[in-house]
This record gives C-alpha cells, structure tokens and sequence, in this order.
C-alpha cells in the first residue's frame, strides 16, 4: 500500500487522534460500502476486500502503538477490552484476507467483519472519544501528531529499506 492510499482521508495538519481516527472509521465504512456496490463482480469485491484489510490493519496498529498505550491513563478497563476487540477484528480480517487469497466466497467473512467493526467503532466514537477530546493534553494536536507519524513509518515505500533508487 502507498502512503496515498494510506493517508485517504487524513485529516488537516494538526488534527486531533480522533479526528485522525475518526477518517480512518469513515474510510473503512466506505469501504464496506463500496464492496456491497460491487454486488455481482467478484474481482472488484476482492479488489475492495484487501484494501479494506490494509486499511484495518493500519488503523489496528496505530491504535494499538499509540493511540491505546496513551488512553490507558484516562481509561485503563476500556483499552483492555478495545485490545481484546482489535484482536477479534484482526482475526475476521485474516478471514477476508485468506478468501480473497483463495478466491473463495467472501459475503459471510466481509459481514461478520463489518459487524464486529461497526460494534467497536460505535464504542469508541460514542464512549471513549468524548472523555479523550476532553483531556487538554490529548487536544493539543500531539496524539495526532503521533499517529500520523506512526501510520507514515507503517507505509513507507522500500525506499527506506533498499535507499534511493539509482
């Protein structure tokens, strides 16, 4: 994954985590649309299904990297069970992964994912965020800062590993 496609949606410069977080939410429910719009065209499906993983993936580890670790101290019982549900999620995203791989049917495999991300997300954006946004520490724009910074470690091109092209 390029760091555009990564990046679809970020938020202006100096956004809040959970503005950040929240385009990422808003990326990955129109993702599950856009799958559903394919209806009858498998390839587009499986197309979507692993750009729908990517991008999980990504927002998985960013919350996981900094986003929680940060949240522990305004809410310790509620980043434990958020861990416990990335964990389902990651799970039901190999699902998808591995059918799309397969070429197998991936309807049941998207719903139960959509389902378990819906339930997490909801969660987050109507328990967590609120108690976040109202921390000053949290609002100056330094945790955004933090994820933007991680997510762009996570997609760098092989540029970083291999050196410039020659």
């Amino acid at each position: 994954m390029d760091l555009d496609t990564a990046l679809t949606g970020k938020p202006a410069e100096g956004a809040s985590a959970t503005e950040i977080l929240r385009a990422d939410h808003c990326e990955a429910r129109r993702l599950f649309a856009e799958y559903r719009k394919a209806a009858d065209d498998g390839h587009a499906r499986a197309v979507i299904a692993q750009s729908l993983c990517m991008q999980l993936e990504l927002h998985d580890a960013i919350e996981r990297d900094v986003f929680y670790p940060a949240l522990r101290q305004i809410d310790a019982e509620w980043t434990t069970r958020a861990s416990e549900a990335h964990a389902k999620i990651a799970a039901a995203t190999e699902r998808v992964r591995t059918a799309a791989d397969a070429g197998e049917p991936l309807a049941d495999a998207i719903d139960a994912l959509e389902s378990l991300v819906d339930e997490h997300v909801r969660d987050e954006e109507e328990h967590v965020f609120p108690k976040v946004d109202a921390q000053r520490e949290f609002s100056s724009g330094e945790l955004g800062r933090a994820l933007i910074r991680r997510k762009e470690e996570l997609t760098r091109s092989t540029e970083y590993f291999e050196g410039p092209a020659t």
